[in-house]
């Protein structure tokens, strides 16, 4: 196949020269011969070829000129190209070489040594183009923001970019050569996953997410002879999907439940509570005289206050306690409890612990209270009317005079 061969364009304006040329060179390359400049300038408009061999002595365009044209235009300016010539006085060899060949050789040529020089040649500039290939390939690697580690196919440590060492810097602490897996932090998801894709997160100060892609590197027998593998940084498309989840059952200014989602899992509390012989009890609190506050010092003041009753309530009932703002200022609870007695207890040390508190707003110190109704949930009640019950003891509360607890009495329904 000739597909993969160096191609090579022969410019000579004499047919022995050029089937001579094609005869030595046809079996390592694949060779297009040109009987003039002109020629040779219609056949670099379908392709470029890796080398040029140019004679000197040519009608039309001589190739001195040919090669001053190759270096003027930026489109054949880096093609490579020898003079093949019977000039043979230093002064022409020099010319030559001051246009930019790359050999300058005398003609007749001597079949192997011209092979030999052209092998050579091309040689030193696949190197060089993979010399600059790997420069440009560290360049890129020191400024990506992907981190990138390479590994042997034994996953032992070869290198790493700088986006690694911030993602992940144990990794800085690797020598050339030990494994991997002894780099402090390396997540246990990649150690046993060679060719995929995997999410994980690393804490430290703080939880980071990221997204791995494991590439297998191959030789040409399909001997497995490396991997690479690239960290991406996903924290910020994470943590933006979590608030777009929380968005829908989270209250976006308490932090608490909101009253849809409340909904929602009150029904497993209640199953789980009645299976444990728990009694339930509903709870609407409701924070006292709050349109003054929003009176008196504004509305970002009453969503201090609202921030702060939401955080008392958080710190005072239980951690397996459904809470929720309700609406305004308003927020339920459901309470599975052992009797009467701690249902009072958890709702007065809410009451309790919102009295105490000191709400500092521009310098202004707020203090507010709360009223409180619960009711128990019966079995003939549903969610609805057990909330309905606790919003009427709420009402008692805030009729007997606020800042108290209720409990709703059945004996007046």
């Amino acid at each position: 196949m000739t597909g993969n061969r160096k191609k090579i364009i022969a410019v000579d304006d004499n047919l022995e020269n050029l089937t001579a040329l094609k005869d030595t060179l046809k079996n390592a390359y694949e060779v297009y011969t040109c009987p003039s400049a002109l020629k040779m300038f219609d056949l670099l408009e379908h392709f470029l070829p890796d080398l040029i061999l140019l004679d000197v002595e040519m009608p039309d365009i001589s190739g001195y000129e040919a090669a001053q044209k190759l270096k003027s235009d930026e489109k054949y300016k880096q093609i490579p190209f020898m003079f093949l010539t019977v000039r043979d006085d230093i002064k022409s060899e020099i010319d030559g070489l001051t246009l930019g060949a790359i050999d300058y050789i005398h003609k007749p040529f001597v079949a192997p040594l011209l092979l030999q020089r052209i092998k050579t040649h091309l040689s030193l500039m696949d190197y060089q183009k993979i010399e600059v290939i790997t420069m440009a390939t560290v360049i890129a690697m020191e400024h990506i923001r992907d981190g990138f580690v390479l590994l042997d196919a034994d996953n032992n440590y070869l290198s790493s970019n700088p986006a690694m060492a911030k993602m992940l810097p144990g990794i800085t602490n690797l020598a050339k050569g030990e494994s991997i897996f002894s780099a402090a932090g390396w997540p246990e998801e990649l150690k046993n996953n060679e060719h995929n894709f995997v999410e994980f997160s690393i804490t430290n100060e703080s939880t980071m997410y990221f997204k791995a892609s494991v590439s297998p590197v191959f030789f040409e027998n399909k001997t497995l002879i490396a991997r690479i593998i690239l960290f991406t940084d996903i924290t910020d498309n994470v943590n933006f999907m979590k608030e777009l989840e929380n968005a829908a059952y989270i209250d976006a200014l308490t932090g608490l439940y909101n009253r849809k989602h409340f909904t929602e899992l009150a029904d497993v509390d209640i199953k789980r509570a009645v299976r444990m012989n728990q009694s339930i009890y509903t709870a609407m609190l409701d924070v006292d005289f709050f349109k003054n506050v929003n009176d008196t010092y504004g509305h970002a003041a009453g969503d201090t206050v609202l921030k702060a009753a939401a955080e008392i309530i958080r710190q005072a009932v239980r951690s397996y306690d459904l809470t929720a703002r309700y609406g305004g200022e308003e927020f339920v609870f459901l309470f599975a409890v052992a009797d009467e007695a701690e249902v009072n207890k958890l709702a007065e040390r809410v009451r309790e612990n919102m009295e105490r508190n000191v709400t500092s707003y521009e310098g202004e110190e707020i203090r507010v209270t709360c009223s409180i109704g619960l009711a128990k949930f019966l079995e003939t009640d549903t969610l609805e009317t057990a909330i309905q019950k606790a919003d009427e003891a709420l009402y008692a509360a805030k009729n007997s005079g606020r800042n108290q607890v209720k409990i709703y009495d059945i004996s007046a329904a």
